[in-house]
């Protein structure tokens, strides 16, 4: 997957071999626009809302460092990976990061939070991370329409749902693979989380 390209991003201390075309578009568009996020959440999720860092971890280690890289690697011809935004890449996984956690609001909720916490969150992500304010943006107004929906993405049914296909469409991936993979983890998450909040 990129030839492990977010491994590739850290410092070392050998050599590493020169970086082909596609894992250089990889590391640059996908690797480096992923560790920004995860970084930011990470401070934020520290700063405010501790308790629920393993959740948090659990998330970001599936989605963000497996699941979401190899399906835009799976999904991606060469040209597609070097016109890839990494600013959309970075709202894709923070549209779905919030839906998870407007998902699981239900029966989690951290210390000194507010009832809306999920879109305070993501409002600081998106702030923090300068997600629209390239000017040479040309999906600004597409992501922020995305981002300015209130309410939580269907994911009862097993079928993709309309809400998917203009997220994919920022990230070049079909709408039935993002679609499955964000239902299978949001799905696990609240099941967890809702056994938990029984006990």
């Amino acid at each position: 997957m990129f030839a492990n390209l977010l491994s590739r991003i850290l410092p070392k201390k050998k050599e590493s071999a020169p970086l082909t075309g596609r894992e250089l578009y990889g590391r640059n568009n996908v690797g480096y626009p992923t560790m920004q996020i995860s970084t930011e959440i990470d401070r934020l999720v520290n700063k405010y809302y501790r308790d629920i860092t393993p959740l948090i971890k659990f998330y970001k280690e599936t989605f963000l460092f497996k699941w979401g890289p190899a399906i835009i690697n799976n999904s991606l011809d060469d040209q597609q990976l070097k016109n890839l935004s990494g600013r959309n890449v970075q709202m894709v996984y923070l549209l779905l990061f919030r839906d998870m956690l407007r998902h699981i609001s239900a029966y989690v909720t951290p210390k000194n939070a507010v009832i809306n916490w999920p879109d305070l969150l993501a409002q600081n992500l998106l702030d923090n991370c300068q997600m629209l304010n390239d000017s040479d943006d040309n999906d600004a107004d597409t992501k922020q329409q995305l981002f300015a929906q209130s309410e939580p993405y269907s994911i009862e049914n097993e079928a993709s749902q309309p809400w998917v296909e203009p997220i994919a469409g920022l990230i070049y991936v079909p709408a039935k693979d993002l679609y499955y993979w964000h239902r299978s983890l949001t799905n696990t998450i609240s099941h967890k989380v809702s056994k938990k909040k029984k006990k």
